[in-house]
C-alpha cells in the first residue's frame, strides 16, 4: 500500500535540469505490433567525477544516453554540442518510478569541447 501511495505522489512531477548535450540523433524502429515508430536519443556529458572503492578507481566523464521524443530531437539536431535545459517527468511504469525526458531547449551552443581543443593543441605541439 505504501509503494502505491508513493508512486501516485510522484506521478507527473516535472523537473528541469541543465545538461551538456554532446550528441543527438533520430531513428525508426518497429514496435511489437509491427508499426513503424520514430524516436530520438541524446547523449549527455556528466560532470567530471572520480571515485575509489573495493572494485577499483575511476576518473573522468560519463555519458548518459537518454531517449527523447522524435520531435524534440529534430529541433536540436545541428545545434549540439550545447548547454541545454532538459525537462524530465517522473512517471510510474510497471510499478517503478521512471524519469522520462519531455523537452530539450538549447541555451547556448558550444563551438567545440575544451577536451578536443586540448587534444588538438597537444598534437600540434608534438609535430
Amino acid at each position: 500500500m505504501l509503494k502505491e501511495g508513493i508512486a501516485f505522489y510522484f506521478r507527473g512531477i516535472v523537473m528541469k535540469h541543465q545538461e551538456v548535450v554532446i550528441y543527438a540523433h533520430t531513428y525508426d524502429f518497429k514496435n511489437d505490433e509491427g508499426k513503424l515508430v520514430q524516436s530520438g536519443e541524446i547523449h549527455i556529458l556528466s560532470k567530471k567525477q572520480s571515485s575509489s572503492n573495493e572494485k577499483g578507481v575511476s576518473n573522468g566523464h560519463k555519458i548518459a544516453q537518454v531517449e527523447v521524443p522524435f520531435e524534440v530531437v529534430q529541433k536540436i539536431i545541428g545545434q549540439v554540442p550545447a548547454v541545454c535545459d532538459i525537462e524530465y517527468e517522473i512517471n510510474v511504469v510497471n510499478k517503478a518510478l521512471v524519469l522520462l525526458s519531455r523537452n530539450v531547449q538549447v541555451i547556448k551552443q558550444i563551438e567545440s569541447l575544451n577536451i578536443l581543443e586540448e587534444k588538438d593543441r597537444l598534437a600540434e605541439e608534438l609535430l
